[in-house]
């Protein structure tokens, strides 16, 4: 199965509550080509069957806007993924609604640094990282059975 791990949009800068900053036009912009390479490269009959995104605004837009490109089933608005989100914990949830439902071919996060990075460490097979520019993509060939997988595909915006 493929499992997608994407940084939000470039989002307004700091606020208060950074739960509610929003993608800047150019966040929007970057989402949707995001959402425009990743339909090229899955192929016009593949959809993302489940998608989980971040409870911050701009990990929730960012999802909308891809979708705008992709075909999304099914997303989860998921406290477990947000900045300081213990990727332990969203790996294990991850595992379990994989496991609950056996028809998820493609599973995406919708999440933010610094998070995104330590997810792609928790899951990947060597335990590689990377850093993540906003509306980055991993696609990885990922292994349900034993939590782990290996990178087939990065989308870094232009």
């Amino acid at each position: 199965m493929k499992l997608i791990i994407m940084r939000h949009g470039e989002a307004e800068t700091f606020r208060v509550q950074d739960k509610t900053r929003s993608l800047t036009i150019h966040g929007e912009k970057q989402a949707k080509d995001a959402g425009k390479w990743l339909a090229n490269y899955l192929g016009a009959d593949i959809s993302i069957d489940f998608a989980l995104a971040s409870s911050y605004v701009r990990a929730q837009q960012t999802q909308q806007k891809l979708s705008s490109e992709v075909t999304i089933t099914e997303t989860k608005i998921c406290d477990d993924v947000t900045p300081d989100g213990d990727p332990k914990v969203a790996h294990d949830f991850v595992r379990v609604l994989i496991e609950n439902t056996p028809s998820i071919n493609v599973f995406l996060i919708v999440s933010h640094m610094p998070f995104v990075s330590y997810f792609l460490e928790e899951v990947h097979r060597d335990k590689q990282t990377m850093l993540f520019d906003t509306s980055s993509l991993v696609v990885l060939d990922y292994d349900a059975n034993n939590g782990t997988g290996v990178i087939e595909n990065i989308y870094h915006p232009v």
